[in-house]
């Protein structure tokens, strides 16, 4: 009898680069010319090397531009400015690269989660299933696989394929195929002990209950992973706070970038809307300054709100802008579809071999840039390459986005890997360290309450808007803080749905002398961020007052929790400077 199982089909290519240092003799070369400029044969005789060795690695160092031929005042080798630069500043020299591609052709089946080698196993196409089979079939909660998720299982199931030298760059999305097929299972085979080869203890005993039971097996039920935690360098300069600031930043971002800019917003601003115009013209001048560079710029929304297909126009005129003079062929890559995601975030490379992300509340390509906004920086390679991650995976989806999920994933592995070269790692920097970790959107009620409960002198919540869910979502946590701590704020600037503004009265007279329910209207209040006592703080893109955030969408809010010594009192004290300065609330 034969049984069919969910699985997936994935074709793509897989890139190792190996990666060579400089020998002893390269680097006495190098220093001898510094020294000591010459001809092949002075350089052989002063080191008493063979020529055919000194041929070798002159060829070396002029390949990367090391050394130099100089003909006046007579015909010398000599080290040239870069290799200079590199001996009288201690760097390291750069290393030397080749990247090898390899293709593969994997199944990943869903009852066991075994990763087989295409030619081990056979399967059918998912339309040739009828109902007459005997299959286990996908289900329709389940979230679709793509590139991004496949090509962590690709990694896992390719590590043991390196050479000696090598490192698993990353998978290359062009050209890659994924689609749904059926595993075919002998059950003969099973009853005999004959398994596919790398079927995982999982598949081998649901196959094994089958065959006790005469019931097909279940699909397992993937398990989000849990959310990335690190020690790394954050400080209170590492907040942006305010809309001068965001703009600023920006700017200074993208004018740094070489290669790559990524924006998410999550609506996109007409180009005949006026309001805010000077400031998202800043944004905009600075891209296509980053444009005519030869930067690439990979621009996204995130709303699925588009009935009338508003912000999809808005990304096409916004095109046609950053396109005026074709000065962008194959730089722009502008996505009119939505990713379905209430994120916002900006990520770069820094022109310096790192990569820096701005995860916050700042709606890069709409916002007037006149409300109180907040994010973080994240610099240090480690946090860098957690958002371009988390912004790799919320992008995942698009079809026509496999060369931004490409480049998204090779420059988080390189940042990866320079955490453990110690050749490329970067130097401490003086501030202090900060555990990171991120909030995915069911995990932010859940964090909420767990502060409300554990914070010992201080309890504040920012929210843009209160909604339906706001007095189970915000209001009753705040209670339980407000009824053992002095200091228990909710800030909030608008009410949104059935929500009018005597139902936050009434709240606000319940939970007189317990909590402080702050109404903010000018500036209006556009941050997210919960924050208890000194240390602890999320910055985050989720209105806590106004919705619920969803296990089976894990990725349409994001936060970023950080905990370190005085950060949540430091954005405190920003936030109120801010609101001081323009007499804000009510």
């Amino acid at each position: 009898m034969m049984i069919y199982i969910a699985a997936w089909h994935y074709r793509a290519r897989v890139v190792f680069q190996r990666t060579w240092g400089w020998s002893p003799v390269e680097e006495l070369v190098l220093l001898h010319l510094d020294n000591s400029p010459g001809s092949m044969e002075t350089i052989r005789v002063d080191l008493g090397l063979d020529a055919q060795v000194v041929g070798a690695t002159l060829s070396r160092l002029m390949r990367f531009g090391l050394i130099e031929l100089r003909t006046y005042p007579s015909p010398s080798l000599t080290t040239s400015a870069l290799g200079r630069q590199f001996i009288r500043s201690g760097q390291p020299l750069p290393e030397r690269t080749v990247d090898r591609e390899v293709p593969v052709s994997l199944v990943y089946e869903r009852v066991g989660q075994s990763v087989f080698k295409r030619r081990d196993v056979d399967f059918v196409p998912e339309r040739e299933i009828g109902h007459f089979h005997s299959a286990v079939r996908f289900s329709r909660e389940e979230r679709d696989e793509t590139d991004e998720t496949m090509a962590l299982r690709v990694g896992r199931h390719m590590a043991g394929s390196m050479r000696p030298g090598e490192w698993l760059r990353g998978v290359t999305a062009i050209n890659s195929v994924l689609r749904r097929v059926y595993l075919k299972i002998d059950l003969t085979d099973v009853r005999n002990g004959i398994f596919p080869k790398n079927a995982s203890e999982e598949l081998v005993a649901a196959l094994r209950a089958t065959m006790e039971s005469g019931s097909l097996p279940s699909l397992t039920r993937e398990e989000p992973p849990p959310s990335p935690s690190i020690e790394t360098e954050f400080g209170p300069e590492n907040f942006l706070v305010g809309s001068a600031d965001h703009v600023d930043r920006f700017v200074e971002i993208v004018d740094r970038a070489s290669q790559d800019v990524f924006v998410l917003s999550t609506f996109v601003a007409d180009q005949a809307d006026e309001k805010g115009r000077d400031r998202r013209n800043r944004i905009l001048e600075a891209l296509e300054r980053a444009l005519k560079r030869g930067v690439r710029c990979h621009l996204f929304f995130g709303t699925s709100r588009d009935e009338h297909g508003k912000h999809a126009q808005a990304m096409e005129d916004l095109r046609l802008r950053l396109s005026a003079g074709s000065v962008t062929r194959g730089y722009l890559k502008v996505h009119r579809d939505p990713v379905r995601s209430h994120a916002k975030i900006l990520a770069a490379d820094d022109g310096a071999g790192g990569a820096v992300a701005v995860i916050g509340s700042c709606n890069w390509l709409s916002s007037p840039f006149s409300a109180v906004e907040a994010s973080v920086i994240l610099k240090e390679a480690g946090a860098a390459a957690i958002g371009l991650n988390i912004l790799g995976s919320i992008v995942a989806p698009l079809a026509d986005a496999s060369r931004s999920r490409e480049s998204l994933r090779f420059m988080a592995a390189e940042l990866r890997r320079s955490l453990e070269s110690p050749g490329k790692r970067p130097t401490p920097s003086a501030l202090p360290k900060a555990r990171l970790s991120v909030v995915y959107s069911a995990d932010h009620e859940r964090l909420l309450r767990k502060a409300a409960h554990e914070a010992d002198r201080r309890f504040v919540c920012c929210t843009h808007r209160l909604g339906a869910p706001m007095v189970p979502a915000l209001f009753t946590p705040a209670e339980v803080a407000g009824r053992r701590l002095e200091d228990v704020r909710v800030l909030y600037s608008r009410q949104t749905g059935p929500v009018k503004r005597r139902h936050v009265s009434e709240q606000r007279e319940r939970l007189d002398g317990l909590v402080q329910v702050i109404g903010v209207k000018e500036p209006q209040l556009h941050c997210k961020f919960l924050l208890w006592d000194d240390d602890d703080v999320v910055v985050s893109t989720m209105n806590w007052g106004s919705q619920s955030g969803r296990d089976d969408d894990p990725l349409d809010e994001i936060g970023v929790h950080l905990q370190g010594p005085g950060l949540a009192a430091a954005l405190l004290e920003r936030v109120e400077h801010l609101l001081l300065a323009t007499d804000g609330g009510e």
